[in-house]
């Protein structure tokens, strides 16, 4: 194979390459030979819908010297097993989608477990494939057309028919013939086969993005006009003509969509084709002369299956040439342009498929009470049946044609006639049959018309796109008599006129206008918040603006430079033995400018601006710092440095992370463990182009994990564990779990103890006595490599490269030693109390020694081929062709626990987490387990304990534990892993794209680049050498792929990696890192803040808006790297975008702007971001968030005010007016017996009984249609609105006593016209004229206490605002003798007799405690300490007196529904 890595085909996110394709290939085919012995020429069955596994069955089928012969999953059940019958196939092809599509009797090969769980190597087997002959004049496959006897017809096609494309778009059906020749055709030559998903070949803006160049089957001058409408112009389309029995493609003609606006031509023969028009009396026709078209040359095929009679018909000698005759009547114009005309018998050409109109006569016949039928095709777009019955109805006729017809043979109307009208010969005479009628709702019931704006809107666009008047909005598409072309249309001007977010599948699962309005409502809901955000956003755009200063961030820079390299000159200049001293130097300049900025004064102000600037300096000064500060983590040693910082720390915190961006902001208590690589992020970018910073303050015996983020201002109570990878921010309440964005409140019977965790004396001067042992070590080395530099006959580039280069060999050589003889083993399952000598000796010490020597082990490259015999010398388990990216973090493990199977890959920032954190605040270390050929991706977190199966794939922003179950194949994304629904193919052990070199040609580059490097800089000074060094790197990004000798490239990327530990250290966030960035060959706006050079990566792919803002540790890449094979694409990050940490852009994504990316955001391959929206999670959703309370909420001036007599009441305000200001969204709660719930927690009917079935009981057995109705304390709407759709589609109130509820009713539910909303005056409570209401309900609303006065209040106000006869219908609690103040009020006064009372208590009950997690969880992180001890007692908490009233007996729950006289 020449090119095994070329792309063979590519299916939306899923690709193989031709070497991948041969391999799953081989092993059907073999699978197919030795254990079905399949014969040649025998006739293989496939049924699969478009997929991966659609090419590898067809291909296979071939190899093996099979017919493939396609079944379109499409067909009725029946249709299938009868075509297999005729086939006489042995077994049919399947997969997952289609398994239940055949009889029972069917024998089925399911290709997706056949390939993919097949492990065993295929080599020896390959000798088996040699017995499957073929040649050029055997049949390659047959293919079904419609049969006008009933039968469908076989075509056979030989191999030597087809015609090759260089890239094809795979857009057909298996049910057309012409997706052969796109899979066969293109794949034959090398060529690359794009496949769409389904749904794919009609959204124009999804077919559009996927190819420059399609062949597809002939359309309409309409369908020209849509193209221009829609503005599709980066396609060349072809008009492609011919019948399956000329092997699909007979003529071509490419298509003018500007000047083709008449008739479209079918164009001219192939080159390898003959066309001849022959009149009725077999004579060649003239030009402009009409006549039947005859097709001969290569692709005329061998005949029907079976069927001898028919072939003799269809194949005509002529002139010693075998021809096909048509039946289709063209024209050839004076430019020799062939035009269709139609047809010379009954057959038809619908929607691109032939169909005999007697197959479907024949089908319908087969109905014993139908006595006579016709089948034609109207209006170019429909097929109508007329039957001659009188004992059979529309419904009976459509399922018999639906059980036993393909869906494309389905007529779209039915016309049942008594008689079928005759000419005088006794024959259907078709001028007389009736028109259909298309489905209008001129005539139908009201409950027809459209309901609201909403609907008459796609209304009106059905009637432009299926060219009815006035359609009826409960008609399906097939009623209506849709087309795909009208369906796209359709969706076009829904896109076009009310919501660009409507897909296809969406308007396919809502094909009437009514259910499609459902489906669009909450979209134009999330639009209008949208539009919201995009004024605000307009709004922030006109204030002012800052912009970079190039004066201030260039001092700055010099100012960082100075103060790095001023004590290295000094110290070398007086006394080389006082180097030890250098890191004090470094990091007292960091507290000496604390004090002389004031970073405590820093307040919330414009980007670039002075304050801006302040803050930008400190973090510089503190990144630069960070190799000296790694050798003091988790020391008293660093938490008095960074109280020096300004931070408030206890001395026994224990605190391994350096990634902080002000520090005088921590508060930090006794007793907590911070992991290595938290981020403890206080810096934040907002919308409108300022920034803030919060302060992150962590209670005591808090333990937080690996790689998990503190923003946008924190404050965690005691006893708090973060899980690896999990974002925090806002208030935590003491004793919870986060997980990933789960918060989890410890149970009663589970707490987080309180280990001691504080080191004693000793313990600290080991910690001391450690570091210093480390710094002899260093001087110890560079006293012995300082020797060579002061021999002075040596060039000085020379000795410095010379010495460079010997102290990173012998430096790893010592940490190799340290890390075995002194470091040690560990043994699985051991746990490790922080304050022990064995967490010091084996958790704290292994990262010290392999951070403070990590610049040594920068001599090896990339996956260099010594890795994994290091780490077997030091214990590992590790097989062949294990290739990882670095080296370090699994040095930084306990070796002895490892275990890497084969061709196991790990990419970029893997992160092998030491140690797992227990419930006690204890550390443990087990085993990790790497199943063969499993690829870690980028920035994924392995946690001890791991144990992963074959062939896995961890995606990026992934973390596995103990916990994660995989199985082979699988692919694994999310925290905590989760399998995805697909499975990625196993590639084949071939030609690998990573490379290797020996070890001493890495030596030899790296001295090289010293030497290149030291030379540099000696002969052009410190200036000129930065930017001769920075040319020369910019240079290779720009040119590199012109570069092969693997040397001269190593040779340059370790120029190119000085460069950045040099001098990109220096340049984040300033506009000198863009200049270096646009000069590598990024496309970047202005006015763009990147924190670091590594925030991008492959320069030329990205493009990056105006105003873009990054947090440290956001990635964009425009490259993937799975299976070991380098794939790329560009990525687009419109203006204003802002990404904060720990999240991923990868290759081919597209943010459109006004984006905010929260951490640890995965936005994946081809992800489309629509503009003003927000995003969250692995991968990437949509997401709105919520407003934080902090613990010390003030209570509003209008609560205050709002106070009543009772202490209940105002708490009741308080409780209504914080849910408000936490949720923004109504879509997050749901309405429920008492106050508010949280969505997170999902309840369904599955789950017992919750607030749906409360109103559902409530409404049980009462009419509600064409009522006024008032819901007192509607909930925020939420129970309005359900009413509204479920039970009163007129008229309906809700009220609510706080303003900012109703302005969010009024603004989500404004597309519910018959929905509206009044605040509750304190005084009157219900503000509504005499008698004007039918029904009122009150479900536990302000009357929940029983309160006489306001009770009393309460039911004059009823009694007033009801008709007679109206409805109060009321749910609450009663004593035990089934009475309440309200109850009582209500019947004394003779107004109200109760018309139903039922006792529903044990159902609240279980409702209660459904959702009892989820109202402590809210209760906990936003109600103030002196406050939530009323809000468990409202939210009917178990433990509260409520409940227990309740539960034991001494109260009950009930529905009651009073009538007034």
């Amino acid at each position: 194979m020449k090119h095994p890595q070329k792309l063979a085909v590519e299916l939306d996110e899923q690709s193989l390459t031709y070497c991948e394709l041969l391999y799953y290939v081989q092993v059907l085919s073999l699978t197919l030979l030795s254990e079905y012995h399949v014969f040649p020429g025998e006739i293989i069955c496939q049924c699969v819908e478009r997929s991966l596994s659609m090419v590898i069955g067809i291909m296979a089928i071939e190899m093996a010297g099979g017919v493939y012969c396609p079944l379109s999953p499409r067909d009725p059940q029946q249709r299938l097993h009868a075509l297999v019958q005729q086939t006489q196939s042995r077994f049919v092809l399947v997969h997952d989608l289609t398994k239940t599509r055949f009889h029972h009797n069917t024998v089925l090969l399911d290709i997706d477990s056949i390939v993919w769980d097949n492990e065993k190597g295929i080599k020896e087997d390959i000798d088996g494939l040699s017995i499957a002959l073929v040649a050029a004049k055997d049949i390659a496959y047959i293919i079904f057309t419609s049969g006008s006897t009933g039968t469908p017809k076989a075509v056979q096609v030989r191999h030597k028919n087809f015609i090759e494309y260089d890239t094809v778009a795979q857009m057909t059906r298996c049910s057309f013939d012409i997706h052969v020749q796109e899979i066969l055709g293109t794949l034959l030559v090398g060529g690359t086969l794009i496949m769409l998903h389904p749904g794919g070949t009609i959204d124009f803006d999804y077919l559009s993005g996927c190819m420059s160049f399609v062949v597809g089957e002939p359309f309409s001058v309409p369908l020209i006009s849509l193209i221009v409408k829609i503005g599709v112009t980066n396609c060349i389309v072809w008009n492609l003509y011919g019948p399956a029995e000329a092997t699909i493609g007979s003529t071509l003609h490419c298509v003018n969509v500007t000047n083709d606006t008449q008739k479209i031509p079918i164009g001219r023969p192939f080159y390898n084709y003959r066309c001849m028009v022959m009149t009725e009396y077999s004579q060649s026709s003239g030009t402009a002369q009409e006549g039947e078209l005859f097709v001969g040359g290569a692709g005329v095929f061998a005949g029907y299956l079976g069927r001898d009679d028919l072939t003799s018909k269809a194949l005509v000698d002529i002139d010693g040439e075998l021809f096909y005759r048509t039946g289709d009547l063209v024209r050839m114009d004076k430019s020799g342009l062939l035009h269709y005309q139609g047809r010379k018998d009954h057959q038809i050409k619908l929607h691109g498929q032939r169909i005999e109109l007697g197959e479907i006569e024949r089908c319908l016949l087969n109905i014993t009470s139908i006595s006579a039928c016709v089948v034609m095709k109207w209006n170019d777009d429909y097929l109508v049946a007329y039957v001659q019955s009188s004992h059979t109805n529309e419904e009976e006729l459509r399922q018999h044609c639906q059980s036993h017809l393909p869906p494309h043979m389905i007529p779209s109307f039915f016309i049942i006639l008594d008689k079928l009208p005759l000419n005088q010969n006794g024959k259907i005479d078709r001028k007389f049959l009736p028109l259909p009628e298309l489905s209008s709702s001129t005539d139908n019931r009201n409950n027809n018309l459209p309901r609201n704006i909403l609907e008459q809107q796609l209304q009106d666009i059905y009637s432009q796109a299926f060219h009815i008047e006035s359609p009826d909005v409960e008609a399906r598409f097939s009623q209506l008599g849709g087309t795909s072309l009208s369906v796209i249309l359709a969706l076009t001007l829904i896109r076009q006129q009310i919501c660009n977010k409507v897909d296809i599948g969406l308007l396919f699962a809502n094909p009437s206008i009514r259910q499609l309005a459902e489906a669009i409502e909450p979209l134009l809901v999330f639009k209008d918040l949208q539009e919201t955000a995009s004024t605000v956003n307009e709004i922030h755009e006109t204030d002012v603006r800052l912009t970079p200063s190039f004066v201030i961030e260039s001092l700055g820079i010099a100012l960082l430079v100075c103060q790095w390299l001023c004590p290295i000159m000094i110290i070398h200049q007086w006394c080389p033995l006082f180097f030890s001293i250098l890191p004090i130097c470094h990091l007292l300049f960091y507290p000496i400018c604390s004090r002389l900025l004031s970073p405590q004064n820093i307040e919330d102000d414009n980007i670039f601006s002075w304050n801006y600037y302040r803050w930008w300096f400190l973090d510089r000064l503190w990144n630069n710092n960070t190799f000296w500060l790694q050798h003091i983590l988790g020391t008293s040693l660093y938490n008095y440095y960074l109280r020096l910082c300004g931070a408030r720390i206890s001395v026994n915190a224990h605190v391994y992370t350096i990634t902080i961006d002000a520090p005088w902001l921590l508060d930090i208590g006794d007793g907590t463990w911070i992991a290595d690589k938290t981020i403890l992020n206080s810096l934040y970018f907002n919308d409108n182009y300022t920034f803030a910073l919060h302060s992150i303050k962590i209670g005591c015996y808090c333990s937080i994990s690996a790689r998990s983020i503190l923003f946008g201002g924190v404050d965690m109570q005691d006893n708090i564990i973060v899980q690896p990878m999990s974002s925090v921010t806002g208030f935590i309440a003491p004793q919870t779990i986060i997980d990933g964005d789960e918060h989890k409140s410890v149970l009663s019977d589970i707490s987080i103890a309180r280990n001691n965790r504080s080191l004693s004396i000793w313990h600290k001067i080991y910690q001391v006595i450690v570091i210093i042992s480390l710094i002899c070590i260093h001087c110890t080395l560079l006293a012995i490599v300082y020797k060579v530099y002061s021999v002075e006959k040596v060039p000085l580039p020379l000795s410095i490269a010379f010495c460079w280069t010997s102290w990173s060999i012998i430096t790893c050589f010592v940490t190799l030693f340290l890390l075995k003889f002194v470091v040690g083993s560990c043994t699985a399952g051991e746990t490790y109390p922080i304050a022990s000598w064995s967490y010091l000796h084996k958790v704290w010490l292994r990262p010290l020694i392999v951070s403070s020597f990590y610049h040594a082990w920068l001599l090896p490259t990339g996956y260099d081929y010594l890795y994994p015999f290091i780490l077997r010398w030091l214990g590992a388990q590790v097989e062949d062709d294990v290739k990882l990216a670095k080296i370090d973090i699994f040095l930084s493990y306990p070796t002895n626990l490892l275990k890497l199977e084969t061709g196991v890959t790990s990419f970029g920032d893997v992160l092998i987490s030491p140690t797992e954190i227990t419930l006690s605040g204890d550390h443990r270390v087990d085993w990790i387990i790497l199943g063969s050929h499993t690829n870690l991706g980028n920035d994924c977190t392995i946690m001890p304990g791991s144990c992963l199966a074959s062939q896995i794939i961890v995606g990026t922003l992934t973390r596995t534990t103990r916990e994660t179950t995989s199985n082979n194949g699988d692919v694994l994304i999310g925290v905590p892993a989760r399998a995805m629904p697909f499975q990625m193919p196993f590639r084949q052990a071939t030609e690998d794209q990573i490379k290797t070199i020996p070890f001493w040609k890495t030596c030899f580059s790296h001295y090289i680049s010293k030497c290149l490097l030291i030379g540099i800089y000696l002969s052009c000074s410190l200036v000129g050498g930065s930017i001769i060094h920075t040319i020369i790197v910019c240079s290779f990004y720009r040119w590199s792929s012109y570069v092969d000798n693997k040397i001269i490239k190593q040779i340059i990327g370790k120029l190119g990696e000085d460069h950045r530990i040099f001098i990109c250290s220096f340049l984040g966030s300033t506009q000198w890192l863009i200049r270096f960035f646009r000069a590598c060959g990024a496309t970047i706006g202005n006015n763009v803040i990147l924190p670091d050079v590594s925030s991008i990566f492959d320069y030329n792919l990205v493009t990056i808006g105006h105003n873009v803002r990054l947090h440290i540790n956001a990635h964009i890449s425009g490259h993937t790297f799975e299976q070991r094979i380098w794939k790329t694409a560009p990525v687009t990050v419109g203006n204003s975008c802002i990404i904060m940490s720990g999240s991923e852009v990868m290759s081919g994504c597209n943010l459109m702007g006004n984006n905010r990316l929260y951490p640890f955001t995965l936005v994946m391959k081809n992800d489309l971001l629509q503009p003003n929206t927000q995003w969250k999670g692995v991968p990437a959703q949509s997401y709105t968030a919520k407003s934080i309370l902090s613990r010390s909420v003030l209570v509003c001036d209008d609560v205050v005010k709002c106070q009543q007599k009772s202490n209940h009441s105002d708490r009741l305000s308080l409780w209504y007016e914080q849910i408000s200001n936490v949720y923004t969204n109504v879509n997050e709660l749901q309405f429920m017996n008492w106050g508010y719930a949280d969505l997170d927690e999902h309840s369904d009917d599955n789950t017992g009984y919750y607030s749906k079935k409360l109103y559902q009981q409530v409404l049980a057995n009462v009419t509600l249609t064409d009522r006024n109705i008032l819901e007192v304390g509607c909930g925020r709407g939420a129970g309005a609105a359900w009413c509204v759709h479920t039970y009163a589609p007129r008229s309906y109130v809700g009220i609510d006593p706080s303003r900012d509820v109703i302005n969010l009713c009024e603004k989500y539910y404004s597309t519910i016209p018959p929905l509206s909303f009044m605040i509750a005056d304190p005084k009157t409570h219900l503000p509504f004229q005499n008698e004007s209401m039918n029904v009122v309900l009150s479900i536990e609303t302000t009357n929940i206490f029983d309160e006489i006065v306001a009770v009393k209040k309460f039911v004059d106000e009823i009694t007033r605002v009801l008709i007679p006869n109206g409805y109060f219908l009321w749910c609450g609690l009663c004593n035990v003798h089934n009475s309440s103040v309200l109850i009582d009020y209500l019947t004394a006064n003779d107004t109200f007799i109760i018309k139903e009372k039922i006792n529903i208590t044990r159902n609240v009950l279980h409702a209660l405690d459904i959702q009892n997690n989820l109202r402590t969880d809210f209760i906990d992180r936003y109600i103030q300490p002196v406050d939530q001890e009323y809000c468990r007692l409202l939210a009917g908490l178990p433990g509260t007196q409520l409940y227990d009233n309740m539960q034991q007996g001494r109260a009950e729950y009930w529905r009651v529904v009073f009538h007034k006289k």
